[in-house]
Order: structure tokens, then sequence, then C-alpha cells
């Protein structure tokens, strides 16, 4: 501008000073060039002034901007990467997005869930995830929340949740997030804990009981079984009914034993085929009595198991017992042996007996539980005891009127 400027004086002077004489003198020319110059400094120092203060601040916005993006990408980051489920939810608790980690636990992919209400929680619980989603939306949040969630095809885990609100700026909720744990394996080291506490306390118990009460016991079996000789004593059905009692206690002490023993197994390696054929030899008269047709299916031969063979016999025979119980008369009971992928050797007894209700088979291991009017409740946990110490796994799958299959998994020995 400044340079401009003295072009365009210098041409009116050039071309029209004589018309600008008599009222401009050249003092005035020389002093507006002075002001005019003085002017253009500072313009000149403004602008630079200006282009530095621009370029400190467009230095200043690309340091933010690069900020912004590198805690978005490592909330990106943790949020993709994170082991723990997580999900958003916005106000009609449909899904906003989800994690890799949900994706696993749950089953339902990012793309089949986004923008739906799709069902995460047991049936039975339906009622509590409500009144914990009224709970959120009120402002209120829940930290390391137990309870049962539910996966895409069905089937409930032991679920650890914390559950939050998402706020905006001005405090108003506009979601809500929900982080789980899959703590099943918790929860049965739990189970497995207590059960161990318990087989030490009947053991302490039983060593004790086996002693104080078999000495006494054998005193009043004998004079029971002196007076049972007198044939024509009028007492000789009472009597005859206390020698079976007194066989019964004698039953249950025998299992006691077997808990009190820490019992130092040598474990020895045998087939445990040849072990189930026994078995079921040595049952094949009361099963055709009974009508009960048994089916094998030997999906594998030569199976080598390394524990005690008698301990196994004991558990396969008190299956196998139990199952010819379920049945009156007429049915079926089937064996099928196995190799699983996790090099075990799994073995299922199943029958279409009576089958068990859903509260029977959750506390069907544990102490003195039956059904049996002449059972001790301690043969199934003595099974589950024995199976354990193998480093093996007893389940139960029962339906009441349908029938029940049993499967223990032992691990296998390479030939």
């Amino acid at each position: 501008m400044f340079i401009v400027t003295l072009i365009q004086i210098i041409l009116l002077i050039e071309y029209r000073y004589t018309i600008f004489r008599d009222s401009i003198t050249d003092t005035d020319i020389a002093l507006f060039t002075i002001i005019l110059f003085i002017v253009a400094i500072i313009g000149f120092m403004q602008t630079v002034y200006i282009n530095n203060s621009w370029k400190k601040m467009e230095t200043h916005s690309n340091s933010l901007e690069k900020a912004f993006l590198s805690k978005e990408a490592y909330l990106n980051l943790f949020f993709e990467n994170a082991k723990d489920s997580i999900a958003v939810f916005d106000l009609e608790n449909k899904i906003i997005t989800v994690n890799p980690a949900f994706e696993k636990l749950y089953g339902w992919k990012k793309r089949e869930c986004i923008g739906k209400a799709v069902p995460l929680v047991a049936p039975e619980y339906i009622n509590l995830a409500k009144e914990r989603c009224n709970h959120l939306l009120n402002g209120g949040s829940f930290d390391m929340l137990e309870s049962k969630d539910m996966r895409k095809d069905g089937t409930y885990f032991d679920a650890q949740m914390t559950l939050s609100p998402i706020f905006d700026y001005n405090g108003k909720i506009i979601a809500t997030s929900v982080i789980t744990r899959d703590i099943s394996y918790k929860k049965e080291a739990e189970k497995l804990i207590i059960q161990s506490e318990k087989l030490k306390a009947i053991g302490e118990i039983a060593a004790g009981v086996a002693h104080e009460v078999r000495n006494p016991l054998t005193v009043i079996s004998g004079f029971v079984q002196m007076m049972n000789n007198d044939k024509s004593s009028p007492y000789a059905f009472y009597t005859n009914l206390i020698e079976a009692e007194i066989d019964r206690i004698n039953l249950i002490i025998s299992e006691f034993l077997v808990l009190s023993k820490p019992h130092a197994m040598q474990p020895k390696v045998f087939k445990i085929d040849k072990v189930i054929s026994d078995i079921l030899t040595l049952y094949q008269p009361e099963l055709q009595l009974k009508n009960i047709e048994l089916i094998q299916n030997w999906n594998t031969n030569n199976m080598m198991i390394n524990g005690d063979a008698n301990q196994i016999k004991q558990v396969i025979i008190n299956i196998i017992k139990n199952a010819v119980e379920a049945i009156e008369k007429d049915g079926n009971i089937s064996v099928t042996v196995e190799k699983t992928a996790n090099q075990f050797c799994s073995i299922c007894f199943s029958d279409d007996g009576g089958g068990m209700e859903k509260e029977v088979v959750e506390h069907i291991f544990k102490p003195f539980y039956t059904t049996k009017t002449e059972g001790t409740g301690l043969g199934m946990m003595i099974s589950e005891k024995i199976i354990q110490e193998h480093e093996g796994q007893i389940t139960i799958d029962s339906e009441y009127g349908k029938g029940t299959s049993i499967t223990i998994k032992l691990p296998y020995v390479d030939n």
C-alpha cells in the first residue's frame, strides 16, 4: 500500500503539480511522505506480529488436534483390546456399540446387535434387570454386581458386572455402559473349595465315628444274632429288624471310612475297557431279570488309565446300580466309551428311567442327600471324590420322567 500510494503521489506531482502547487507546498508533501512512511512501518510491524501470532495459534491448534486424536486413539485401543466385555446402551436399552470381548463372551456379532435390544439376561432375572436399568436412568450405578447372564445360544454363565450411566457436558444421562466379566471358573473353584472343606470335616467325623460306634455295635450285633438263633422267640420280628438296621449302620460306617482316609493312592496303568466289561458282565443276570436291555457303544478300544482300578470300579458299580434302580421294569441302559479332543476318555451311562428333578441334580453330590428310603446319601459324593482324585470330571444330565445320563471323563495314557 505504501508503494502504490507513493507511485500515485509521484504521478500527481508529475502531471498535476501545477494544479496543487498554489494550495500544497513542498513542505506539506515532505511531511505527508514522512507520515505515510511511518504508517507503512507500523503496518509492516503489525503484519509481522499478526503473522507470528497466527503461526503460534496454528501450531497450538495442531497440537490440540493431535492430542485429541491421540486420546481418541488410546480410548479406541482400550475399548477394542479390553479383556472384559464392554457394551454401551441407549436410553431405550438398545445397543449403541460393543467391543470384541463382548462378541466372544455373549456370542453376538457387532453387526447383529447394533441398534437392537438383544436378550442378554436369563429369563428368571428379567425383573431384576429392569430394576437395575431404572436405577441407572436415575443416575445410580452398580459396582462388581454378580448375576446370571445368557449367551446367544441360550447357555447361562456367572457374570460380574459394573454398570454406569454416561453423562453429557450438561450432566444429562445420554447412555449407559455395562462392563461384564465371566466368573464361572471362579464360582466353580469356590464350590470345589467348599466341597473340599466338607469332605475334610466329614473325614474327621468319620474317623471318630468308626472307632467309637463300631466297638459297641459289634457287641450289640453279637447278642442280636444269639437272639435270632432262638426260632421260638416272640421277639424274632424285632430282632431281625434290629439286625438289618445294624447292617445298615455298618454300611454307613464303611462309607464313612472311605472319606476318613486320605487314601495314599498308588496309581497303576490299567485298561478301562476291561474294568467296564467285568462290571457289565456282573450285572447281566440282574438286567435280564428286570428285562433291561444293555446297549454298548465302544467308539474306542484299549484305553489306558493311570489310577486305582478298584476305586474306579466302585464308582462305575454305584452308577450302574443307580441306573438299574431307576428302571422299574423294561428299559434300556447304554454305555458309551470314546475319546475326547482334550486327552480324556469319556464314559457315558444313560438310562431311560424316571429321571431326576433339577433340585435333586443340584444336591446329588452333597453328603447325606438321598431320595432313596434305604440310601446313605454318600455314594455319589464318594464317587465324585474318587474321580477328582484321578484328575477327572463327573457330570449329570437328567430330566424328570425321561431319564438320566452320567458322564465320567478320565485322562488317558497313550499306548
